[in-house]
């Protein structure tokens, strides 16, 4: 796990206290937000001082059903924070900031005081909602602008359909826990579940159909594995094909020798098992090592995804073209994903590795992008 510099959380306020001081346009926008959370939403301001954003606010109410404003027409005190969740102040002095910051920590409450980083303990990033999908972008204070840019990044790529599917997904998710054990059957369904998602808008009676298809995973069957054996070019986790990405992220078991980054390593699933082993290498008959050979084909035999990583492209080495036919030999299926060259790494190698796809029959399958 790489270094962060603050850590991503995400928090359900609903029916909770938050205290917000303050009457202008930024305090309504954050009381704004937290209601739309499902907070109880307590406003310290006296009314002559409030903006127009809040006395809108105000008149409109929480996008949340279990939100609400409740408006005291008076300045902040020692007094409000009891049972509060979260302090939210927009103070002009620093005198002020620094007094509203002392007093909630002094009760107990996280606090944020708007636009002076010194006197806050936790940060508001940038949202991309498609609640229940929300999506927060924070770059530790450091560069807010550079947040809405991500934010806009991620707008365009997230399809509105993607609330509908979490929707659906909320509804059948203790039917799909009950139905599939944990493992391969589980995780199918859902890969294709996402897929569908990425894709299509969901149709009426799109549950009974995700249901039937439940059914049919829990089946009992052989377990069947595979390997993919993943070019990590030459170390550069941007220069990894969208096909090695993939992989890594299907991955149940990673292995990997000392010429991999920690950057390639980072983009693979969390929960996947990783295990250094050797760099690959015939041996005299032309068959794998047999300690990692053995252990691979074990693995994919049991069931698991298997992501073999190496450096460069396993598609331009014998010994990789040679450990798949060996894989296959053993009924193994076995794909190959090309990387950039190690000894080119540059940007038209990296076009080329994801331009290029063979499948050469009686050969391991390959693919690059």
């Amino acid at each position: 796990m790489a270094e962060l510099a603050t850590l991503p959380l995400f928090w359900s306020l609903t029916q909770k206290k938050v205290v917000v001081a303050g009457g202008s346009d930024a305090a309504a926008w954050k009381a704004e937000l937290i209601a739309a959370s499902g907070a109880e939403v307590h406003l310290y301001a006296p009314r002559a001082g409030l903006g127009e954003a809040l006395l809108d606010l105000l008149d409109r109410g929480a996008a949340h059903a279990g939100g609400r404003f409740i408006h005291h027409d008076e300045a902040w005190h020692e007094d409000i924070f009891a049972d509060a969740a979260l302090a939210i102040a927009d103070c002009e002095e620093d005198y002020e900031a620094e007094a509203f910051f002392n007093a909630a920590r002094a009760a107990g409450v996280p606090v944020n005081v708007i636009d002076k980083p010194a006197f806050c303990q936790f940060q508001f990033g940038s949202i991309v909602n498609r609640s229940p999908v929300v999506v927060a972008i924070s770059t530790g204070g450091a560069a807010p602008i550079l947040a809405q840019a991500i934010r806009r990044r991620i707008e365009t790529l997230l399809p509105p359909a993607i609330k509908r599917w979490a929707m659906i997904a909320q509804a059948i998710r203790e039917r799909v826990n009950a139905q599939l054990q944990p493992g391969a059957a589980r995780r199918s369904f859902w890969e294709r579940f996402v897929d569908r998602a990425f894709v299509d808008t969901p149709e009426e009676g799109v549950e009974t159909r995700l249901v039937a298809e439940m059914g049919r995973l829990a089946m009992p069957r052989p377990a069947i594995g595979r390997v993919t054996i993943v070019g990590a070019g030459p170390g550069d986790a941007e220069l990894l094909t969208l096909k090695a990405v993939r992989a890594l992220q299907a991955a149940d078991v990673i292995l990997y020798d000392e010429r991999i980054s920690n950057d390639v390593l980072e983009l693979a699933r969390r929960e996947a098992k990783r295990i250094l082993v050797s760099q690959p290498n015939p041996s005299a008959s032309g068959r794998p090592m047999a300690e990692d050979g053995a252990r691979i084909a074990a693995l994919a035999k049991a069931g698991k995804r298997v992501v073999r990583l190496q450096p460069g492209n396993p598609m331009a080495t014998s010994v990789s073209l040679e450990e798949a036919d060996w894989l296959e030999r053993l009924g193994i299926a076995v794909e190959l994903v090309a990387g950039v060259d190690a000894d080119s790494g540059d940007a038209a190698g990296a076009a080329m590795a994801v331009r290029a796809t063979d499948a050469t029959p009686g050969r391991a399958h390959i693919a690059s992008h």
